[in-house]
């Protein structure tokens, strides 16, 4: 049985914590069906470049595309990603037009969990309306492993950064976009971990772009604390076994048997076909302690991995809004509250707001009006407020 750090709520967050609902259903082919079939082999190409494009539905004034483009594993290898890229019509302003480039909550592992698969999917992005009118290109990425080749390395925080920095490139790789070099992320749950590694990233992997800010809806930051409440929640047997084959998919050497009872492990494949709900479905009745056979924490190379996909560990590399529902039942208050604490004792420009009442999809409307401000200030060039001496 594992200490239990936090509440066993928090790592719900972890896997049902999406903006969009959950796909269900199984996987495309392994090498992708339609659109999302990558070049075999995939020509040599540096991140950010387009493979292809085609466009789909926009929100009104926009242009938008479904896009494949080039990224790169953990371990440096070239590989597709497909994500979506919404535009304003009309004319570019000189220097271009500032990216928003978002990031997603858990949809699953599997190629059909992608979220650009969704029917109109352009036009539920948050925010999508008001960034277009503000003159923002956005910019979504699926995540390495969700509708091409591979399994989405699902909580690895730098493939997550990865995807989320170059569906930016992407943007200005496309020529209709118009734009720029000025960069801002912004993500929820899953996404706000992602969308915090890329903050932390981006000055060595993408020097070129201009980071702005980073916002962080509810995220799941740091799992350091967040993985070892695993083991005192009720039938979180399915997140369990979702995460740690997430891990694997980046890190063949962390092989889930070596943490996982051999029940789990024997039936763990179900991520490689079906969404998260599923998954979940699947694993029913079943707690996180019926699935764990030891602590990741105490077993290497688990205990160095999850700690490198633990945000807040290096620079934020721009400054930071986190946004934070006190009604959240998935990522508690008192987790971000702790992820703040120690952002802000490292040095970094934090500013946090709380809203009363909000759960956990409900910040992204309750903070609304403050995110596209704060998104805002960071174009127009204001000094970010830190809120870190309070």
């Amino acid at each position: 049985m594992f200490r239990r750090l936090v509440s066993p709520i928090i790592l719900v967050s972890l896997v049902v914590g999406s903006t969009f609902a959950l796909v269900a259903g199984p996987a495309a082919a392994r090498g992708g069906r339609g659109f999302y079939a990558v070049p075999d082999p995939l020509p040599t190409a540096a991140p950010g470049t387009i493979i292809r494009s085609e466009s789909i539905p926009a929100p009104a004034g926009a242009k938008a595309w479904r896009v494949l483009y080039h990224s790169e594993t953990v371990a440096g290898r070239d590989i597709a990603v497909s994500g979506v890229i919404v535009a304003p019509t009309g004319t570019a302003p000189k220097g271009g037009r500032p990216v928003v480039t978002w990031a997603h909550g858990t949809t699953g592992l599997a190629d059909t969990c992608a979220p650009s698969k969704i029917k109109g999917f352009a036009s539920k992005l948050p925010y999508v309306a008001d960034m277009v009118d503000a003159g923002y290109v956005v910019a979504a990425t699926d995540y390495e492993g969700l509708g091409t080749p591979g399994l989405h390395p699902y909580l690895v925080g730098e493939s997550e950064g990865r995807g989320v920095l170059d569906a930016a490139r992407a943007a200005r790789a496309l020529d209709q976009t118009g734009a720029g070099k000025d960069v801002l992320v912004f993500g929820h749950s899953q996404g706000g971990h992602a969308a915090l590694f890329a903050g932390e990233l981006a000055a060595q992997y993408a020097p070129e772009q201009r980071l702005l800010g980073v916002a962080a809806a509810a995220p799941a930051a740091d799992l350091d604390v967040i993985l070892p409440a695993a083991g005192a929640i009720p039938q979180a047997g399915g997140f369990v076994v979702m995460g740690a084959k997430g891990f694997q998919a980046a890190y063949p050497e962390a092989d889930p048997a070596d943490v996982l009872t051999p029940d789990a492990a024997a039936k763990a494949s179900i991520v490689e076909q079906q969404c998260g709900g599923a998954v979940v479905k699947a694993f029913a009745g079943t707690s996180a302690t019926a699935v764990i056979a030891r602590n990741p924490l105490e077993v290497a190379p688990w205990r160095e991995l999850i700690h490198a996909s633990s945000a807040g560990n290096r620079a934020a590399g721009a400054p930071v809004l986190v946004v934070q529902g006190e009604a959240d039942r998935l990522v508690l208050r008192p987790l971000s509250d702790a992820w703040v604490k120690k952002a802000c004792a490292a040095g970094d420009v934090i500013e946090y707001r709380t809203y009363p009442g909000a759960d956990h999809s409900g910040v992204i409307s309750a903070a609304r009006t403050d995110v596209l401000g704060w998104l805002a200030a960071r174009v127009k060039g204001d000094a970010a407020t830190n809120g870190c001496s309070a």
